[in-house]
């Protein structure tokens, strides 16, 4: 997606809305805020306790550079680019949320039949493991019980293994989730750098990979650039704007920079446009982890 003209936006801000959706149909309008400031103050990384960050921090975030890249040539900036592509859908995850209930066989009977009562697909990024299990962050959304009893199938790339996962924080307000499942059946898995970007702006015009299982494709990743922050109705933190292209079932996947560290979580996407996307920013994802006690 190209971006717009800042007459073709104050126009459009006039003539027309955007609607917003998740992966399982939520809604949601943005507005376009004013230009972001750069800044190069710094904002502290480490934390004792639990932490709440405003939008108005990231006033204090470093600005990001890596001047490596600018010396790059053509060719490996492309192998970059490729090796960046193969990492992330390492780190990408499949997640097929079930709902069910038990009801009796008929009625009076004491034997009871599985009734599913609903199933979606989602995305993930495994970002931190043990002896034991893998974590991966996803959006709330996708692993949302409604009220019924639940089943996670976890499948990881390249990888006929189905293993069953595990919510072991979730926050319905910030749409965020972590899921965990085994390690043992499952091979070649690599884990997203959350580090590197946690308190960094985004520069403006940035290329940005997206990661996720759009459509029934498992392991898709597009191209796209970041666009701005933006604010979106009913959510009470700005929203990473780019343009990569993401679909339903993309929502908890990846949005990473051209390196492979993970700079948000794509939520959402338009109903006007395929490459008008939208993601929580890695800051969120930051104090969400923090707060629950999974960095």
């Amino acid at each position: 997606m190209r971006p717009f003209k800042k007459g073709i936006l104050s126009l459009l801000l006039f003539l027309m809305a955007f609607s917003l959706v998740g992966c399982n149909g939520f809604s949601f309008s943005f507005s376009w805020p004013n230009e972001e400031t750069t800044t190069t103050t710094t904002f502290p990384t480490s934390f004792s306790g639990s932490i709440s960050l405003q939008d108005s921090d990231y006033a204090q975030f470093q600005t990001y550079s890596n001047p490596t890249l600018d010396s790059l040539t053509l060719e490996q900036y492309n192998t970059l680019l490729v090796q960046t592509r193969d990492h992330i859908r390492r780190t990408n995850i499949k997640i097929i949320t079930t709902q069910y209930r038990y009801v009796a066989l008929f009625p009076g009977s004491r034997t009871t039949i599985e009734q599913i009562m609903g199933s979606s697909a989602g995305s993930g990024v495994v970002y931190k493991e043990d002896e034991t299990h893998y974590y991966a962050i996803t959006n709330y959304h996708v692993i949302d019980p409604k009220d019924y009893l639940v089943r996670y199938e976890i499948s990881t790339f390249d990888d006929e293994s189905v293993s069953i996962g595990e919510v072991v924080a979730s926050s319905e307000s910030l749409d965020l989730a972590v899921i965990r499942f085994e390690k043992a059946e499952h091979s070649g898995v690599e884990l997203i750098n959350l580090q590197k970007r946690a308190f960094t702006k985004f520069n403006p015009g940035e290329l940005v990979l997206a990661a996720g299982n759009p459509l029934t494709i498992d392991n898709n990743v597009t191209f796209g650039s970041f666009i701005r922050l933006e604010q979106i109705q009913n959510v009470s933190f700005r929203v990473i704007y780019h343009n990569a292209m993401i679909h339903q079932g993309s929502s908890g996947g990846a949005l990473v920079d051209i390196e492979g560290n993970l700079i948000g979580i794509n939520t959402w996407g338009s109903s006007s446009s395929d490459e008008e996307s939208f993601a929580i920013p890695h800051y969120i994802v930051y104090e969400f982890l923090i707060n629950n006690e999974l960095l």
